[in-house]
């Protein structure tokens, strides 16, 4: 990043870490989404140094978030290591083969993989999370579960290493759906998955050129002011309207990296 940095790139950093944490602590994903876009486009850093920040970020405030949602008991443990271990290998591997491919192209699939999801999010509107019981893995951890967690964490974690995003878009629904997670233990066990794996990512991108030291603590800082209040909203706003939300917000961003990176990529 260079040397000289403005006031303005200080606010807009500190901003961006509250968005993230906002959304984060609501949903429990969807924070590591736009944290590339906004440290690219926003506060202005290169791509590979901000696929650097967002994990750092994103562990950083899902470890805090996690430790939220133990005192609630809503963390599953043995779900949550089984699901890192091949996770945060995922996220090494990925994050070497990021930095073999061109910033634009991995914004232009990043801005692919966004509008998926956005996508994704708003067909599965009418399987709530809300309607899902407490049973399955969540009460009964069996074998099956088990693989399950190491199958899936693989795949979650070259997605974090090669983007930069913590995969708690992915974590959350694969926790309640594939595994029969309530919503509440899903976030918390989440949190704890994100911050092991974007670990993994943030070592293998620990060649890479210094990172700032105060853009770093005032993207933290503004992730765990945005995580604390998005952990709140989540108790007055329904989970229907805040995935809708989330969805809109993270295909309007894949809209814009589609059409800047494409057009780039043409040119």
């Amino acid at each position: 990043m260079p040397e000289a940095l403005t006031y303005l790139q200080f606010g807009l950093a500190l901003l961006s870490g509250g968005l993230v944490g906002l959304l984060l602590g609501a949903t429990g994903g969807g924070g590591s989404l736009i944290a590339i876009p906004l440290l690219v486009y926003v506060v202005g850093l290169p791509v590979q140094k901000a696929t650097a920040l967002s994990l750092i970020v994103v562990g950083c405030s899902a470890l805090f978030g996690a430790w939220k949602e133990s005192r609630h008991q809503h963390v599953h443990l043995l779900a949550a290591v089984l699901f890192s271990f091949t996770g945060m290998i995922g996220a090494w591997v990925g994050a070497h083969g990021h930095q073999l491919v061109p910033e634009s192209v991995v914004l232009f699939l990043f801005g692919n993989l966004l509008l998926v999801i956005s996508l994704w999010t708003f067909w599965h509107q009418q399987g709530s999370p809300s309607t899902l019981s407490a049973v399955g893995c969540a009460q009964h951890f069996t074998w099956k579960c088990a693989f399950k967690a190491l199958a899936i964490g693989w795949g979650v974690g070259l997605l974090t290493g090669f983007f930069g995003i913590g995969g708690g878009f992915l974590i959350v629904p694969t926790l309640m759906y594939l595994l029969e997670f309530p919503i509440r233990v899903a976030i918390g066990t989440s949190f704890l998955i994100i911050s092991l794996i974007s670990l993994g990512g943030v070592i293998g991108h620990l060649n890479m050129a210094h990172l700032h030291i105060l853009i770093t603590g005032l993207l933290l800082a503004g992730s765990f002011l945005g995580l604390w209040f998005g952990s709140h909203l989540t108790r007055k706003v329904s989970t229907a309207h805040l995935r809708k939300g989330v969805a809109a917000v993270i295909g309007l961003v894949g809209l814009g990296l589609l059409l800047d990176n494409g057009l780039a990529l043409l040119g």
